[in-house]
């Protein structure tokens, strides 16, 4: 754990939550702290030559998280692959909240003309139809998608 904070100059805050969630997991999986940062997820992005320390210690941070909370990261996943294979244009972005709190995902559109908004229009209004839209909304209130319940 000292190699990573200090290797990665992690902060106070962000310090606090990883020890939180590494007890916590820990707890859960008995299983060590050691044993945890180990893993080779976590290794492998506090080795990666590619990553800046900062985006290491924001991956870790999200690997440590997705562990303490599986079924949120779970469930953030179903959602983005529904997201996903709505094939909307890259005009449209669709951002989930942090944690999902309050259930609503926020929907930007981009546009350089009338007629851009207009068709990034359209095929936002064409998605709503689609079902999995309505999935994308159970998921969010804590329900499971009809592809998901068996």
């Amino acid at each position: 754990m000292a190699e990573i904070v200090f290797a990665l100059k992690v902060s106070e805050n962000q310090l606090r939550d990883a020890m939180d969630w590494l007890e916590e997991i820990a707890l859960r999986d008995q299983s060590t702290i050691h044993e945890i940062l180990g893993g080779s997820v976590i290794t492998e992005i506090h080795t990666d030559p590619r990553l800046g320390r900062a985006d290491k210690v924001k991956r870790i941070k999200d690997q440590l998280r997705r562990m303490r909370f599986p079924r949120l990261a779970e469930t953030e996943d179903a959602i983005q692959k529904r997201i996903q294979s709505l094939k909307l244009q890259p005009e449209i972005r669709v951002s989930l909240p942090p944690g999902l709190e309050g259930g609503r995902i926020q929907v930007e559109i981009s546009a350089a003309s009338r007629e851009e908004l207009k068709r990034a229009s359209k095929k936002l209004s064409d998605a709503t139809e689609n079902e999995l839209t309505a999935e994308i909304f159970t998921l969010l209130s804590g329900g499971r998608a009809a592809t998901e319940k068996k």
